[in-house]
């Protein structure tokens, strides 16, 4: 997936998390704004593997050192990866620091769940060597599946966000 159908899967995904269960914060604060923010950093993180990806360009040194270290789709496509970054942003002691920690874990777990939708998967029991991808996928960047996945994630978003106000 590219990253703008991460991005429009975190918030996707943020805001199914937060329709569906009990968050401890409200999104008309600042727990609002953190969240969502750290939602979308979320769905694009895992890709500091490759540094030709959106996040890579931008940290070009951390993510050559990562692919360096593990190769693409390895640690930071696994489960692993998810409790290590849970863990890291619990250690967060401001008072937005709870909305911070679920919304990045939100996010880079929508990410493993779309890469899952290519034919190549993701290691997701790293460093078990053995992808995991769903029965159905989609080319990376193609217009008809992963447009069509893009557009099925916008229509939630706008559904949830008219639920909002109505």
């Amino acid at each position: 997936m590219n990253a703008g159908t991460h991005t429009i899967g975190a918030a996707a995904a943020g805001t199914a998390c937060y329709a569906f269960y009990s968050m401890p914060f409200t999104l008309d604060s600042i727990h609002g704004a953190v969240f969502i923010a750290s939602t979308v950093a979320g769905g694009l993180i895992p890709d500091i593997c490759q540094p030709f990806s959106w996040i890579g360009r931008r940290l070009n040194l951390i993510s050559k050192t990562v692919n360096k270290i593990f190769g693409h789709r390895t640690f930071t496509h696994s489960l692993l990866f998810l409790v290590f970054l849970f863990l890291a942003a619990g250690a967060i002691q401001q008072d937005w620091g709870l909305s911070f920690q679920y919304g990045i874990t939100i996010g880079a777990a929508s990410h493993l769940l779309l890469d899952m939708l290519t034919p190549r998967g993701v290691a997701l029991l790293y460093p078990v060597k053995f992808n995991i991808r769903a029965p159905l996928t989609t080319k990376t960047g193609s217009v008809m599946g992963e447009g069509a996945i893009a557009f099925l994630l916008m229509a939630w978003i706008v559904y949830f966000s008219t639920s909002l106000t109505g």
